[in-house]
Protein backbone atom coordinates (compact mmCIF):
# COMPACT_ATOMS: atom_id res chain seq x y z
CA UNK A 1 0.00 0.00 0.00
CA UNK A 2 1.35 3.31 -1.01
CA UNK A 3 1.72 6.18 0.98
CA UNK A 4 -0.56 8.31 -0.41
CA UNK A 5 -3.61 5.45 0.04
CA UNK A 6 -2.03 5.29 3.69
CA UNK A 7 -2.83 9.10 4.18
CA UNK A 8 -6.31 8.97 2.28
CA UNK A 9 -7.85 5.79 4.73
CA UNK A 10 -5.92 7.27 7.82
CA UNK A 11 -5.52 10.46 7.84
CA UNK A 12 -2.71 13.44 7.84
CA UNK A 13 -0.37 13.35 10.42
CA UNK A 14 -0.74 15.39 13.71
CA UNK A 15 1.11 18.34 11.78
CA UNK A 16 -2.34 18.87 9.82
CA UNK A 17 -4.08 19.03 12.51
CA UNK A 18 -4.89 22.30 14.65
CA UNK A 19 -2.82 22.37 17.87
CA UNK A 20 -4.25 23.02 21.05
CA UNK A 21 -4.72 26.67 22.35
CA UNK A 22 -2.69 27.82 25.92
CA UNK A 23 -4.80 28.77 28.69
CA UNK A 24 -5.29 32.49 28.93
CA UNK A 25 -3.10 33.34 32.35
CA UNK A 26 -3.55 37.46 32.14
CA UNK A 27 -5.81 39.60 30.66
CA UNK A 28 -6.65 43.15 30.79
CA UNK A 29 -8.59 45.95 28.74
CA UNK A 30 -7.29 48.84 27.27
CA UNK A 31 -7.48 52.82 28.84
CA UNK A 32 -9.86 53.59 25.94
CA UNK A 33 -11.94 50.58 26.61
CA UNK A 34 -11.94 49.43 23.27
CA UNK A 35 -9.11 46.40 23.32
CA UNK A 36 -8.50 43.61 25.45
CA UNK A 37 -5.31 42.16 25.94
CA UNK A 38 -4.91 38.18 26.61
CA UNK A 39 -1.75 36.89 27.57
CA UNK A 40 -0.88 32.82 27.53
CA UNK A 41 1.95 30.32 26.79
CA UNK A 42 1.32 32.28 22.89
CA UNK A 43 2.13 35.77 23.50
CA UNK A 44 -0.07 38.37 24.03
CA UNK A 45 -2.89 39.40 21.59
CA UNK A 46 -5.20 42.02 20.68
CA UNK A 47 -8.94 41.79 20.36
CA UNK A 48 -11.71 44.14 20.13
CA UNK A 49 -13.97 45.18 22.89
CA UNK A 50 -16.75 44.11 22.93
CA UNK A 51 -16.89 42.50 20.00
CA UNK A 52 -13.34 40.46 20.78
CA UNK A 53 -12.37 40.29 17.49
CA UNK A 54 -8.95 39.19 16.82
CA UNK A 55 -6.54 42.47 15.86
CA UNK A 56 -2.67 41.26 16.31
CA UNK A 57 -0.68 40.30 18.64
CA UNK A 58 2.44 42.11 20.67
CA UNK A 59 5.95 40.74 19.96
CA UNK A 60 6.17 39.46 23.61
CA UNK A 61 9.15 37.49 24.39
CA UNK A 62 8.02 36.28 27.62
CA UNK A 63 7.21 32.38 27.66
CA UNK A 64 4.71 32.29 29.97
CA UNK A 65 2.64 35.58 30.34
CA UNK A 66 1.37 35.70 33.78
CA UNK A 67 0.42 39.31 34.33
CA UNK A 68 -0.92 42.81 32.52
CA UNK A 69 -1.30 45.90 34.08
CA UNK A 70 -1.68 49.16 32.58
CA UNK A 71 0.02 52.62 34.25
CA UNK A 72 -2.36 54.51 36.10
CA UNK A 73 -2.20 56.91 33.10
CA UNK A 74 -3.02 54.60 30.81
CA UNK A 75 -0.17 55.24 28.46
CA UNK A 76 2.58 51.92 29.24
CA UNK A 77 1.64 48.31 29.72
CA UNK A 78 3.39 46.27 32.38
CA UNK A 79 3.80 42.46 31.20
CA UNK A 80 5.02 40.03 33.95
CA UNK A 81 5.95 36.23 33.47
CA UNK A 82 8.78 33.94 32.61
CA UNK A 83 9.62 30.14 33.07
CA UNK A 84 9.09 28.14 36.59
CA UNK A 85 12.11 27.60 38.17
CA UNK A 86 14.23 28.80 35.57
CA UNK A 87 13.70 33.07 35.36
CA UNK A 88 10.94 35.33 35.91
CA UNK A 89 11.15 38.48 33.43
CA UNK A 90 8.77 41.60 32.70
CA UNK A 91 8.38 43.96 29.83
CA UNK A 92 7.07 47.68 29.44
CA UNK A 93 5.18 48.78 26.45
CA UNK A 94 4.26 52.00 24.86
CA UNK A 95 0.89 51.71 24.56
CA UNK A 96 0.18 54.27 21.86
CA UNK A 97 3.16 53.00 19.49
CA UNK A 98 2.57 49.52 20.93
CA UNK A 99 6.04 49.58 21.28
CA UNK A 100 8.33 47.59 24.30
CA UNK A 101 10.31 49.79 25.95
CA UNK A 102 12.49 47.28 27.92
CA UNK A 103 12.62 43.13 28.60
CA UNK A 104 14.38 42.60 32.30
CA UNK A 105 15.11 39.86 34.44
CA UNK A 106 13.53 39.72 37.76
CA UNK A 107 15.40 36.31 38.84
CA UNK A 108 15.38 32.92 39.03
CA UNK A 109 11.56 32.05 39.13
CA UNK A 110 8.39 32.90 37.66
CA UNK A 111 6.57 36.20 38.20
CA UNK A 112 2.96 35.90 39.01
CA UNK A 113 1.84 39.01 39.43
CA UNK A 114 2.24 43.21 39.26
CA UNK A 115 1.09 46.62 40.31
CA UNK A 116 1.39 49.91 40.22
CA UNK A 117 1.28 52.55 42.73
CA UNK A 118 -0.94 55.07 41.87
CA UNK A 119 1.35 57.97 41.56
CA UNK A 120 2.96 55.81 38.76
CA UNK A 121 6.54 55.59 40.55
CA UNK A 122 6.64 51.80 41.38
CA UNK A 123 6.29 48.33 40.44
CA UNK A 124 5.28 45.39 42.87
CA UNK A 125 5.91 41.95 41.10
CA UNK A 126 5.18 38.38 43.22
CA UNK A 127 6.23 35.25 42.41
CA UNK A 128 8.12 32.14 43.19
CA UNK A 129 11.37 31.84 44.48
CA UNK A 130 14.04 28.67 44.20
CA UNK A 131 13.65 26.10 47.39
CA UNK A 132 9.82 26.44 47.02
CA UNK A 133 9.53 30.08 48.86
CA UNK A 134 8.09 33.33 47.61
CA UNK A 135 9.09 37.16 47.14
CA UNK A 136 7.87 40.16 46.13
CA UNK A 137 10.63 42.73 44.75
CA UNK A 138 9.89 46.73 44.25
CA UNK A 139 10.97 48.62 41.79
CA UNK A 140 11.51 52.14 39.94
CA UNK A 141 9.02 52.42 37.53
CA UNK A 142 10.90 54.88 35.13
CA UNK A 143 14.14 53.10 35.27
CA UNK A 144 13.00 49.83 36.28
CA UNK A 145 16.05 49.09 38.68
CA UNK A 146 15.68 47.21 41.44
CA UNK A 147 15.05 48.92 44.66
CA UNK A 148 13.88 46.76 47.41
CA UNK A 149 12.70 43.09 47.93
CA UNK A 150 10.58 41.35 50.42
CA UNK A 151 11.25 37.67 51.79
CA UNK A 152 8.62 37.00 54.35
CA UNK A 153 6.75 34.54 52.51
CA UNK A 154 7.40 30.86 53.05
CA UNK A 155 5.86 29.41 49.49
CA UNK A 156 4.84 31.33 46.17
CA UNK A 157 3.57 35.30 46.18
CA UNK A 158 0.68 34.48 43.91
CA UNK A 159 -0.84 38.32 44.21
CA UNK A 160 0.11 42.08 45.28
CA UNK A 161 -1.48 44.94 45.36
CA UNK A 162 -0.49 48.54 46.68
CA UNK A 163 -2.30 49.90 49.45
CA UNK A 164 -0.70 53.45 49.07
CA UNK A 165 2.35 54.64 47.65
CA UNK A 166 4.35 53.62 50.51
CA UNK A 167 2.18 49.96 51.37
CA UNK A 168 2.11 46.93 49.76
CA UNK A 169 -0.51 43.74 50.28
CA UNK A 170 1.19 40.64 49.34
CA UNK A 171 -0.28 36.99 49.71
CA UNK A 172 0.14 33.31 48.53
CA UNK A 173 0.30 29.65 48.78
CA UNK A 174 0.98 29.86 52.37
CA UNK A 175 -2.08 30.94 53.26
CA UNK A 176 -1.90 34.32 54.53
CA UNK A 177 -1.37 38.06 53.56
CA UNK A 178 1.92 40.17 54.33
CA UNK A 179 1.87 43.89 54.67
CA UNK A 180 5.01 45.41 54.21
CA UNK A 181 6.32 49.06 53.54
CA UNK A 182 8.15 50.70 50.40
CA UNK A 183 10.99 51.08 50.10
CA UNK A 184 12.39 50.11 53.21
CA UNK A 185 10.42 45.61 52.38
CA UNK A 186 9.91 46.61 56.25
CA UNK A 187 6.88 43.89 57.71
CA UNK A 188 4.29 45.49 59.23
CA UNK A 189 1.51 42.57 59.98
CA UNK A 190 0.45 39.56 58.98
CA UNK A 191 -2.96 38.32 58.11
CA UNK A 192 -3.30 34.88 58.80
CA UNK A 193 -7.38 33.73 59.03
CA UNK A 194 -7.33 31.92 55.55
CA UNK A 195 -6.82 28.18 55.58
CA UNK A 196 -5.42 27.85 51.83
CA UNK A 197 -3.85 29.33 49.58
CA UNK A 198 -4.98 33.22 48.61
CA UNK A 199 -6.15 33.35 45.46
CA UNK A 200 -7.17 36.89 45.02
CA UNK A 201 -6.34 40.37 46.08
CA UNK A 202 -8.92 43.44 45.19
CA UNK A 203 -9.37 46.90 46.89
CA UNK A 204 -12.79 48.51 47.13
CA UNK A 205 -13.10 51.71 45.25
CA UNK A 206 -13.66 54.73 47.61
CA UNK A 207 -15.51 57.33 47.11
CA UNK A 208 -14.30 59.00 49.56
CA UNK A 209 -9.87 58.68 49.40
CA UNK A 210 -9.85 59.75 53.54
CA UNK A 211 -12.25 56.82 54.37
CA UNK A 212 -10.46 53.30 55.31
CA UNK A 213 -9.55 51.53 52.34
CA UNK A 214 -11.22 47.46 52.32
CA UNK A 215 -9.49 44.79 50.88
CA UNK A 216 -11.30 41.65 49.71
CA UNK A 217 -8.93 38.18 49.45
CA UNK A 218 -10.28 34.82 47.52
CA UNK A 219 -8.87 31.97 48.70
CA UNK A 220 -8.43 27.83 48.23
CA UNK A 221 -10.74 27.12 51.73
CA UNK A 222 -13.47 28.63 49.87
CA UNK A 223 -14.24 31.67 51.69
CA UNK A 224 -13.99 35.30 50.42
CA UNK A 225 -12.87 37.87 53.21
CA UNK A 226 -13.17 41.61 53.81
CA UNK A 227 -10.72 43.38 55.36
CA UNK A 228 -9.37 46.62 56.70
CA UNK A 229 -5.26 46.25 56.29
CA UNK A 230 -4.38 49.32 58.12
CA UNK A 231 -5.45 48.08 61.20
CA UNK A 232 -5.42 44.44 60.57
CA UNK A 233 -9.16 43.75 60.94
CA UNK A 234 -11.15 40.90 59.22
CA UNK A 235 -14.70 42.46 59.00
CA UNK A 236 -16.71 39.72 57.96
CA UNK A 237 -16.45 36.51 55.16
CA UNK A 238 -18.30 33.95 53.45
CA UNK A 239 -17.85 30.34 52.50
CA UNK A 240 -18.74 29.54 48.95
CA UNK A 241 -20.13 26.70 46.96
CA UNK A 242 -16.85 26.10 45.35
CA UNK A 243 -13.57 27.63 45.46
CA UNK A 244 -13.22 31.47 44.42
CA UNK A 245 -9.91 32.22 41.93
CA UNK A 246 -10.46 35.77 41.60
CA UNK A 247 -12.20 38.62 42.35
CA UNK A 248 -13.60 42.32 40.98
CA UNK A 249 -15.39 45.27 42.56
CA UNK A 250 -18.68 46.53 41.27
CA UNK A 251 -17.47 50.82 40.64
CA UNK A 252 -19.89 51.83 43.08
CA UNK A 253 -17.96 49.11 45.88
CA UNK A 254 -21.29 47.77 47.12
CA UNK A 255 -20.69 44.08 45.55
CA UNK A 256 -17.94 42.25 45.54
CA UNK A 257 -17.31 39.29 42.28
CA UNK A 258 -16.22 36.39 42.63
CA UNK A 259 -15.23 33.86 39.71
CA UNK A 260 -14.99 29.92 40.76
CA UNK A 261 -13.86 27.16 40.24
CA UNK A 262 -17.49 25.81 39.29
CA UNK A 263 -17.35 28.01 36.40
CA UNK A 264 -20.45 30.56 38.09
CA UNK A 265 -19.88 34.56 39.06
CA UNK A 266 -21.34 35.01 42.79
CA UNK A 267 -22.15 38.55 43.50
CA UNK A 268 -21.58 39.40 46.77
CA UNK A 269 -23.53 42.07 49.07
CA UNK A 270 -20.30 44.16 50.49
CA UNK A 271 -22.38 45.05 53.97
CA UNK A 272 -23.59 41.29 54.41
CA UNK A 273 -21.58 38.85 52.11
CA UNK A 274 -24.39 37.41 50.98
CA UNK A 275 -24.51 36.24 47.31
CA UNK A 276 -27.36 38.01 45.54
CA UNK A 277 -26.85 36.95 42.50
CA UNK A 278 -25.13 34.07 39.99
CA UNK A 279 -24.46 34.14 36.40
CA UNK A 280 -22.90 31.25 34.38
CA UNK A 281 -19.16 32.33 32.82
CA UNK A 282 -19.99 29.46 30.13
CA UNK A 283 -15.63 29.40 30.06
CA UNK A 284 -15.66 26.58 33.04
CA UNK A 285 -13.31 27.12 35.82
CA UNK A 286 -12.71 31.07 36.07
CA UNK A 287 -9.21 32.34 35.91
CA UNK A 288 -9.34 36.10 35.72
CA UNK A 289 -12.57 38.86 35.87
CA UNK A 290 -12.55 42.74 35.15
CA UNK A 291 -15.09 44.51 34.86
CA UNK A 292 -15.31 47.64 32.37
CA UNK A 293 -18.09 50.01 33.77
CA UNK A 294 -18.85 52.09 30.97
CA UNK A 295 -20.81 49.45 28.88
CA UNK A 296 -21.46 47.09 31.99
CA UNK A 297 -19.78 44.20 31.10
CA UNK A 298 -17.26 41.53 32.38
CA UNK A 299 -14.52 40.21 30.74
CA UNK A 300 -14.61 36.27 32.30
CA UNK A 301 -11.52 34.61 31.40
CA UNK A 302 -11.85 30.66 32.13
CA UNK A 303 -10.05 27.49 31.10
CA UNK A 304 -11.85 27.28 28.23
CA UNK A 305 -11.38 30.31 26.70
CA UNK A 306 -13.09 34.23 27.29
CA UNK A 307 -16.64 35.84 26.82
CA UNK A 308 -18.32 39.17 27.61
CA UNK A 309 -20.87 39.10 29.51
CA UNK A 310 -23.55 42.13 30.00
CA UNK A 311 -24.20 42.70 33.51
CA UNK A 312 -27.65 43.89 32.79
Amino acid sequence: MTLSIILLLFGWPSLAEPRATPPITAAAIAPDGDAVLLGSQSGIELRSWPELAAMGRLPTELTHVHDLRFSPDGRQLLAVGGTPAEQGACELWSWSYRKRSLHTSLGDDVAYSADWSVDGKWWVIGGGDVGGGGKAIFLDAVSAKQIGEYQGHSRPVLTVRFLDPQTVVSAGVDNTLRIWSVPDAKHLRTLDNHLGAVNDLAFSPRANPESEPILGSASEDRTVRLWQPRVGRLMRFTRLASVPRCLVWTADGQQLIAGCNDGRLRFLDAQTMECVRELDGGRGRIHQLILEPRRERILVVGENGFAGIALR
